[in-house]
């Protein structure tokens, strides 16, 4: 079982990086796409990122020598390189509706008002299922239409994969009012689907869609939330008895988390500092995934870490050219913004005074347009990984709600006979590692924790039968991730260490 102590150190360890097993370098070709080093030795971690898509595609997967991705259904992903030259290629298809906004734009009556909803359905096809997107405090349901660049891109890519979209707001957005007197323009978190009005307008709008023919009774349902609205997701879905249920930036609502019969997933972000959530709530979204799992419900957990800057990354809004993004990127660095690798090291709110307190300074951001200076502040927030939604995690969220807790489709066999067995699991003073193989290869393996942080060691196996042990007295208790890389990819497996 995971312990509170192993959050802490997920939450505040600094990674160690991997030493690298060679000398040699090899060659790293992206195309579609961008990557730290083009050169890069065995064991080395590389972050890579998509290349903008502009507004009539979206990034669907890699392809090309995907096994040594760590997750290559994500635009932003990183390679721990073998010893070998790789290539990678960004899949970018255009969208059903190419390059206009998929979603359409009415009023539908709800308990007691006319709510405003944005919507998509496949037009030949019926969804293979419905998410429905909720926004945080003093939010509205634009946000996910189109307003914010972060949301924007996860509801396209429902899109893409044949879901159905429903994005509507709560009551007090409706109205602009504070109606239940909790300080804050947000949910009726009530656990009722008739007393909780945003529950009742759920079920108005959802019965309109079902009477066009639209979905159906049996269509499967999921709800997505950031902040505020990640935490009405865990109810929504509950009361309701939907398929899935993702948080990102809340731990949920606590009654709904007690007394959950559906599957959630936590998803966190490391610096959060916003005053409803920050340590506090990341802990507490993680103690309820410890609460659901002992209790066998269907449930995740995802941390998610800071990033580096890449030159291009600001122009993934169209309208922010190349030489453009390059300026910002270098104003970053000309204001003392980057550490080593190209990490933040002023937090997006520092950035923000200083350049209004500098603007002589800044001149490239102070010249950009008010839509584009807050998709710059909204791109620091997420590689700071700040209160803010983010894309990075849009493949995982949407594996969740549209299987939850389901098994991976099997590869193809290897043309050789490989058996790995770690044992025993949990672990305490010691791990064994059989590994059996048909031809002698180099292995190498890495002791990564979910924080990012990671240990790397070489071996040489022979032809037939090979037992390796690892003292894990060294480590404390909480989940690892094992990676074995030999000529047939990259293997890995989830290993609990307890003392």
């Amino acid at each position: 079982m995971k312990s509170t102590y192993t959050l802490w150190v997920l939450l505040f360890c600094m990674a160690v990086p991997g030493a690298a097993v060679q000398a040699q370098v090899f060659q790293l070709t992206v195309n579609n796409g961008y990557t730290e080093t083009t050169q890069a030795a065995p064991g080395d971690t590389i972050h890579i990122w998509a290349q903008e898509w502009g507004a009539n595609r979206i990034f669907s997967h890699w392809t090309g020598d995907t096994s040594f991705l760590e997750m290559p259904q994500e635009w932003h992903t990183r390679i721990i390189m073998p010893a070998q030259h790789v290539t990678l290629s960004a899949e970018l298809p255009v969208l059903p509706t190419g390059s206009n906004n998929p979603f359409t734009e009415e009023q539908i009556m709800g308990r007691d008002r006319m709510k405003r909803v944005f919507s998509y359905f496949p037009a030949n096809a019926a969804p293979k299922g419905v998410c429905w997107l909720w926004h945080g405090t003093n939010g509205s349901a634009s946000t996910w239409a189109g307003s914010e660049y972060e949301q924007f891109q996860f509801a396209r890519y429902l899109v893409l994969k044949g879901w159905g979209v429903i994005i509507t707001e709560s009551d007090e957005s409706t109205v602009g009012m504070d109606l239940n007197g909790d300080a804050a323009i947000r949910y009726d978190y009530f656990p009722d689907s008739v007393q909780s009005v945003d529950i009742a307008n759920v079920r108005a709008i959802r019965d309109t869609f079902i009477q066009r023919g639209k979905m159906s009774w049996s269509t499967p349902q999921a709800a997505l939330g950031f902040s505020a609205g990640g935490a009405f997701s865990t109810l929504l879905a509950g009361v309701l008895n939907w398929q899935a249920a993702v948080t990102h930036c809340n731990p949920g609502v606590t009654l709904a988390v007690q007394n959950a019969t559906v599957p959630m997933l936590f998803s966190m972000n490391q610096r959060d500092s916003h005053p409803d959530v920050g340590v506090a709530g990341a802990m507490q979204a993680y103690e309820n995934w410890e609460y659901l799992t002992n209790k066998g419900i269907c449930t995740d957990f995802d941390l998610f870490r800071p990033s580096p800057i890449y030159p291009e990354r600001f122009k993934r809004l169209p309208g922010i050219t190349s030489n453009t993004s390059y300026a910002i990127n270098n104003e970053l660095v000309g204001n003392g913004c980057l550490g080593n690798g190209g990490y933040l090291i002023k937090s997006p709110a520092q950035i923000e005074t200083e350049v209004f307190n500098n603007p002589s300074n800044w001149p490239v951001i102070v010249g950009l347009t008010n839509p584009q200076r807050q998709f710059v502040k909204d791109q620091l927030d997420v590689m700071w990984s700040a209160h803010h939604f983010h894309s990075d995690f849009m493949a995982a969220d949407f594996a969740f709600i549209s299987n939850p807790c389901g098994t991976l489709v099997p590869t193809l066999e290897p043309k050789t006979r490989q058996e790995l067995t770690v044992f025993p699991n949990p672990a305490s003073s010691n791990l064994q590692i059989r590994y059996h193989t048909e031809r002698p290869e180099s292995i190498l393996f890495r002791v990564s924790r979910v924080d990012g942080s990671s240990e790397s060691f070489s071996f040489e196996a022979n032809a037939g039968e090979n037992q390796w042990e690892l003292n894990t007295q060294q480590y404390p208790d909480g989940w690892y991730f094992l990676s074995f890389q030999g000529v047939e990819g990259l293997r890995t497996q989830k290993v609990l260490i307890q003392h």
